[in-house]
């Protein structure tokens, strides 16, 4: 059972090369959440995460069609199209229109095609979400169908883009109806890069669920995780990544008195503190205990779109540090957060210090963060979303 929607958007497909599956559940959770908080609007949510063949096939139970019931008895339909893909590399970009990298996009928009065409899917809207493969996809179908087509931009360092060459979208990407980008960062880089006008993207910094993240027990929750009761524990939820910075969250804890680590998830850049308490992946439903068990979040990220582990880290009521960059500008403030260099190990160690030593401050931080968490609740980032797209559907 869905809810019943008077929005002028009734029927949304979401196009996504990255969703959660049975084989991979940690994927892809942050486009996810935005999917159930569009459906608890009322509106129909038809997912379409096409799956390369080669990764298909590697999987002993792979479903190409799920219904899956997000809680009230409200559903969403989530499609796994098969598709050939040959590659989608950055180096390729030279060749143009003979990179294998358009290959792919073909193969994948075939792929988001066959679906709505097999499935009798009419849909008000299609959100595509990073410009491409998915953005383009979005474009490409909505074009042919007259579908209006909303790309959402969140790749901080424009790395889609860069896969397929500037020229190409420059030329390609005005055609969408409009643009839904979480950070004023990005917006800027559309407008001075891809020459996109700024009446068409509107800036909805991400959100997550305010009843799903919230502060718990710590005590309690460090029993759950088998956690030192009598440490200051730093959390840092991420992949580990060069440029997200969990590798120099590592390095600064490294041999500091009473402090130890907690690193939720994985990579090839793993931190390596000899005082860590916890490293590994993390289901995203036990988010907020492993969170509430920690005392401060560390994030010294290099780039974002919008990070949607700050704003988990908020709502669970720590205080953040992290980076110094317009990319952060829209979910980080000084009554909850301090920001260093993210290559700086040594101001990011003293952070970490200065918290540790000073729990009236570390306690103001966290009312503070709780209080911010506030702004970027996923449902009303939902509602935000289908007005702005409500209000420019041409069809």
């Amino acid at each position: 059972m869905n809810l019943i929607s008077t929005h002028p958007v009734r029927h949304l497909v979401i196009v996504c090369s990255n969703y959660p599956a049975p084989w991979a559940p940690t994927n892809g959770t942050f486009v996810q959440q935005l999917v159930h908080a569009v459906a608890r609007q009322g509106v129909r949510c038809s997912v379409i995460h096409p799956v390369p063949i080669h990764e298909a096939i590697r999987q002993v139970r792979f479903h190409e069609r799920e219904t899956l019931d997000v809680g009230n008895g409200i559903v969403v339909e989530v499609f796994r199209p098969r598709y050939i893909s040959v590659s989608a590399r950055e180096g390729f970009a030279f060749m143009g229109r003979l990179s294998p990298s358009f290959v792919t996009l073909n193969r994948f928009t075939a792929a988001v095609r066959r679906v709505i065409s097999h499935e009798g899917l009419k849909p008000d809207a299609i959100y595509g979400h990073f410009l491409y493969l998915s953005g383009a996809a979005a474009i490409r179908v909505g074009e042919e169908l007259g579908i209006d087509a909303f790309p959402g931009v969140g790749e901080g360092e424009m790395w889609t883009v860069r896969q397929f060459g500037w020229e190409h979208a420059r030329r390609f990407l005005p055609k969408a109806t409009a643009f839904i980008a979480n950070s004023t960062a990005l917006k800027r880089i559309l407008v001075s890069e891809l020459y996109l006008s700024s009446a068409l993207i509107e800036v909805f910094p991400n959100g997550t669920d305010l009843n799903s993240f919230y502060p718990r027990d710590r005590a309690i929750a460090r029993e759950r995780f088998g956690l030192p009761k009598d440490q200051f524990l730093v959390g840092a939820v991420g992949n580990f990544l060069e440029k997200k910075g969990i590798v120099r969250v590592g390095q600064a804890i490294d041999g500091l008195e009473g402090v130890a680590g907690v690193f939720a998830g994985s990579g090839p850049v793993p931190p390596q503190a000899s005082n860590t308490a916890f490293c590994g992946r993390v289901p995203h439903n036990q988010l907020p205990d492993l969170l509430s068990a920690c005392d401060v979040f560390a994030l010294p990220t290099v780039i974002e779109g919008s990070c949607n582990a700050l704003i988990e880290a908020m709502a669970c009521g720590l205080p953040i540090i992290s980076s110094i960059g317009e990319f952060n500008d829209d979910v980080l403030d000084e009554t909850m957060s301090i920001r260093i260099d993210p290559w700086d190990v040594s101001a990011l160690r003293g952070a970490i210090m200065s918290l540790r030593d000073d729990p009236q401050r570390r306690k103001a931080m966290a009312d503070a963060a709780v209080r911010r968490s506030r702004e970027f609740d996923v449902d009303q980032r939902a509602r935000r979303i289908l007005n702005f797209m409500g209000a420019r559907l041409r069809g």
